[in-house]
């Protein structure tokens, strides 16, 4: 019956093989975003045409793509209470890669504790604000953060991430060039500050 969405599935195929072929060329890891179509069928598909894991919103996306095989995850907002981080817990025990975000020292608190609980280590990635002022550790703070996190066992700080949408020196714009050039450069120049720092940062 109608309403129905229909997936042309050609179409499909060919826009993941494409984006992955640009990831290819720019000798870049891709993750996807899974939000979009959050069916396990086309993650599979982006993981058999090269993904090196994917990208989930929130546990419970999390624990459908767990059950249906998918076992690298990152799951990209920053856990807010003790009932997800225990979920998200019981759910490194079912992936071979599952790593959180944080971008609070409270939160940084809060999983350290539950992971030592647990006997496990968790990783995790450091959420920055770099514009969009929505989720994320401001850029000036954002080193103190991770230091915090160095600092705390059970937990261990491999990656940086943001999302910084349509910004450019901290006002819209339309130009998706010139904000995405100003956001890798940002990226880059903080994983330099950690490291420098001894800080074990793999991904930005």
């Amino acid at each position: 019956e109608t309403p129905c969405i229909v997936i042309e599935r050609d179409v499909a195929e060919k826009n993941i093989r494409r984006m992955q072929d640009i990831a290819d060329r720019a000798g870049v890891k891709l993750r996807p975003h899974i939000k979009t179509h959050k069916m396990t069928e086309y993650a599979r598909l982006q993981l058999e045409n090269g993904a090196c894991g994917i990208t989930c919103a929130k546990v419970s996306e999390a624990e459908m793509m767990a059950r249906a095989g998918v076992d690298d995850i990152f799951i990209a907002y920053p856990l807010v209470g003790q009932f997800r981080i225990n979920r998200a817990l019981a759910l490194c025990k079912q992936c071979r890669r599952l790593i959180l975000a944080v971008d609070s020292k409270e939160t940084v608190l809060m999983l350290s504790r539950a992971a030592v609980r647990e006997g496990i280590e968790v990783e995790v990635r450091l959420e920055v604000d770099i514009g969009a002022k929505r989720t994320g550790i401001p850029m000036e703070r954002a080193l103190w953060l991770a230091r915090q996190i160095s600092a705390c066992p059970g937990i261990k700080l491999t990656g940086i991430y943001a999302f910084k949408s349509m910004i450019w020196h901290d006002r819209p714009t339309q130009d998706r060039k010139r904000a995405g050039e100003e956001e890798g450069q940002l990226m880059w120049e903080l994983a330099v500050r950690l490291r420098e720092e001894g800080l074990d940062i793999k991904d930005i």
